[in-house]
């Protein structure tokens, strides 16, 4: 039989099947990377955020990438922040704790 005949182009079109398959579940799979990175880049104090610029935070709030933030993804960042800033896991923030560590408050 030659290259061209019925047995290589069952092979060839199982093979475009098989990517294909491949391509449509990998389509599925969250991006598990976003997730991580929003975790990875999130600030350390209050300080550090409010530092940041207004779209960087919002994309951290919003990991699946929707294009807006809902009251659910802002109090869970919120949350994620507060378990973050508290070192001592006390459930409450010292002064150095929300500013960040080796930080002072200037003001009153």
């Amino acid at each position: 039989m030659s290259a061209t005949g019925p047995s290589h182009r069952t092979s060839s079109f199982t093979r475009a099947a098989l990517a294909a398959a491949l391509i449509a579940v990998l389509a599925t799979i969250p991006d598990a990377q976003a997730a991580d990175t929003s975790q990875d880049m999130m600030p350390a104090s209050y300080g550090s955020l409010m530092k940041m610029k207004p779209k960087s935070v919002m994309h951290m709030m919003d990991p699946d990438k929707k294009g807006y933030v809902t009251k659910s993804d802002y109090m869970k960042f919120h949350e994620q922040m507060f378990e973050k800033m508290d070192k001592n896991h006390d459930d409450k923030l010292t002064e150095e704790e929300f500013i960040g560590a080796g930080r002072t408050h200037a003001g009153p």
